[in-house]
């Protein structure tokens, strides 16, 4: 076995969580993340004696640390870089916590094949060909040298053809894209479910109003040992060819914003405070940046997005791509609804009619709050188990309305539903 395919082995060889199951490479940071009130490891190895805690490669990670601290002893010219992989891992004897990302100093290598999007996605080829009629050829990943950056397949997501088309060429080009659009449309969890059937890996980086530069390209951090430098999420990303989606990117000032701005020109992100191994940034030819807001970046004129502001025109200019995503279409949505509830599909029409009403209706201003698809799935929820689909609506969307809109909205249901 090649050393690339050995390692390929190793990313694979995660562990299972033994309170919820799911899959990882080291159980302290998982519980940190996922387990509130779990975060002590002592606790778990207590509860679980029996179960790893690290996986085996993130064992084999702490051995490569080990092995490069061992030879810097012997030659007193590597101990600079032995630093920064000490920097980057944290030893398995103090915390059993492995970041392996931040050991990757060089060009992160990828096995990839070709592969059909129609064929990835589980859809027909008429549903995402090209202009020519053939099959749109993607790139996928083979090995997952970063497999807890794989986005989860949902099961049930419909893909709207068009704007998919547009989510892939970004990704496969690398051109940057922005989707925006009403809250519910599907313009963040698009990319995360090309990149899921891709096995690509994703970072999303979510914006308000107090994100910082900082935080996008990196910051000099102290520990016991000294200073270092931590990169922040867009520099990873654009090391190692990850799928950078800024999400809620309307939410973030200008001036915060505009360290995208030679991102965005396909260049290289320059970090003036960083240490020399991160100082230029080149993007990786597999980087993809993507960002998704509810306004094109020329403010909320509707009421309903308090809190994005007035971007500048010269940032969204460097969009190659710009969409505007807009709810699916009637059957597509009753489609989306029965995936994740099991309703008669007249139902689930009728629930599409009711939400079509909805949006007509707030286009005219007549209601002041649209209605998406989460919040149709809830309603069908509710719905089923109170044996009340117009009951479950008003529990899950019409009770949030103003009191003026309250009677508006009920007298809709009555006539879809009787």
């Amino acid at each position: 076995m090649s050393a690339l395919a050995d390692k390929a082995s190793l990313a694979e060889s995660k562990i299972s969580c033994r309170l919820c199951g799911e899959l990882t490479h080291a159980i302290k940071p998982h519980l940190e993340r996922e387990h509130e009130g779990w975060g002590d490891i002592e606790k778990y190895k207590a509860e679980f004696p029996e179960a790893p805690t690290l996986s085996e490669y993130a064992l084999h990670m702490i051995r490569q640390k080990e092995a490069l601290r061992g030879a810097a002893t012997q030659d007193p010219e590597r101990k600079s870089e032995t630093k920064k992989s000490e920097m980057a891992t944290t030893s398995a004897a103090t915390e059993e916590k492995v970041v392996p990302i931040h050991g990757h100093i060089g060009e992160t290598e990828y096995r990839t094949e070709k592969v059909a999007l129609h064929e990835a996605l589980g859809l027909p080829l008429k549903a995402l060909q090209s202009s020519t009629g053939k099959p749109i050829m993607m790139t996928a990943f083979l090995n997952s040298p970063f497999p807890e950056f794989i986005p989860k397949r949902t099961s049930g997501y419909v893909f709207q053809p068009e704007v998919t088309k547009d989510a892939a060429m970004a990704i496969e080009l690398g051109m940057p894209a922005y989707f925006w659009g009403h809250a519910g449309t599907g313009k963040t969890s698009l990319s995360t479910q090309i990149c899921a059937a891709l096995n690509r890996p994703l970072i999303r980086a979510q914006h308000t109003g107090s994100t910082e530069e900082s935080e996008i390209v990196g910051q000099i951090l102290a520990s016991q040992e000294g200073t270092y430098f931590e990169p922040g999420l867009l520099a990873m990303a654009m090391r190692h060819g990850f799928v950078y989606v800024a999400d809620e990117y309307d939410f973030a000032f200008a001036q915060v914003l505009s360290a995208y701005q030679a991102v965005l020109e396909g260049e290289a992100l320059v970090i003036k405070n960083a240490t020399p191994e991160w100082r230029k940034v080149n993007p990786h030819k597999h980087f993809a940046f993507i960002g998704t807001g509810n306004t094109n970046g020329s403010g909320d004129e509707t009421g309903l997005y308090q809190g994005t502001n007035i971007q500048n025109a010269a940032n969204y200019s460097r969009f190659a791509i710009v969409e505007k995503v807009e709810y699916m279409d009637r059957k597509s949505e009753a489609a989306l609804i029965r995936a994740h509830v099991p309703l008669r599909e007249e139902d689930a029409l009728k629930m599409c009619d009711f939400a079509k009403r909805v949006r007509e209706a707030y286009e005219r201003q007549d209601l002041p709050m649209t209605i998406g698809p989460r919040e149709l799935i809830n309603a069908a929820k509710v719905g089923m188990l109170r044996g009340n689909l117009a009951a479950g609506l008003e529990k899950a969307w019409v009770n949030k309305l103003p009191a003026d809109s309250i009677t508006a909205a009920k007298e809709t249901l009555q006539r879809i539903f009787g």
